[in-house]
């Protein structure tokens, strides 16, 4: 059956027009989705998305959607997918998934993987239907109040973030989310670092963002065992303000331990993936 939607690259616009054309892919998501042409760009660079790979659906000449594509050697991941509200319920998701794959596929991808809230039950059955596997969950975490400290709690000295980086590798069991891995990491801006341990090996450590909202993002956590991640979940509790992370892995260190020290789950995404 010949497919209805046509498709462009997001190269051919502009990208004041690809954030417009985000945000209505995104209305009423359940997360409000603003993006501007300067924090679309970020994005890009952040997770490495590959704009002459990605798509704009039209039907005629009316936007239905769009499908970002994020390239890492052969790994793809998908950056964005979305429908515009009003043309929802009409098979055009489908359609879209089908050529977002192919094109992925075109360019060499041999394994795709995206994150899918997982309350968001027809987008997962999309995934699904277009051969994507759930592989495991990863949470959202918020602290839940401000917390008396412990007396003889480990004291964590600050580092610049692209040292702790140097240790990424050593210190991550589980493999992080695409947005958190080791790629995206080394070109994000205004991270600060705070360690446990020795300065030329530490046994933990935390990149974090302070952001003007007054809410602490915390970007990456890593230690060599429970017994440090513990320690650094409870050190991390002197940041002031509110503290979050996205995209744990449900089996890593700190999932324990962050509910342990007075982190509580606010949301989970399904993580999915397929062999292309």
């Amino acid at each position: 059956m010949k497919g209805t939607l046509k498709f462009i690259p997001a190269t051919h616009v502009s990208l004041e027009e690809l954030a417009e054309a985000f945000n209505a892919a995104f209305a009423g998501y359940f997360y409000p989705q603003q993006k501007t042409a300067a924090s679309l760009a970020q994005r890009v660079r952040h997770e490495q998305l590959a704009l002459q790979h990605s798509l704009l659906a039209y039907e005629d000449k009316k936007f239905v959607g769009l499908a970002l594509l994020g390239l890492r050697g052969s790994d793809g991941w998908c950056g964005g997918f979305g429908i515009v509200p009003e043309l929802r319920g009409r098979g055009l998701a489908s359609e879209l998934m089908r050529e977002f794959m192919a094109c992925a596929r075109g360019c060499g991808v041999k394994r795709l993987s995206l994150e899918v809230l997982a309350r968001n039950t027809p987008a997962r059955r999309l995934y699904e239907r277009a051969g994507m596997q759930i592989t495991r969950d990863l949470l959202i975490l918020e602290r839940a109040g401000e917390m008396t400290l412990r007396k003889n709690l480990k004291d964590l000295k600050e580092a610049a973030p692209k040292f702790l980086l140097s240790h990424f590798e050593r210190l991550h069991r589980e493999p992080p989310a695409w947005q958190r891995d080791l790629a995206a990491l080394l070109v994000t801006g205004n991270m600060r670092g705070l360690y446990l341990g020795e300065m030329s090996a530490p046994s933990a450590y935390a990149l974090f963002i302070a952001r003007p909202d007054g809410i602490i993002h915390l970007i990456d956590l890593a230690a060599m065992d429970s017994e440090h991640a513990n320690a650094l979940s409870a050190g991390i509790m002197q940041l002031p303000g509110k503290l979050k992370i996205i995209n744990e892995p449900e089996n890593s260190l700190f999932a324990a331990a962050l509910t342990l020290n007075g982190f509580q789950e606010t949301d989970r995404q399904h993580e999915m993936m397929c062999e292309m």
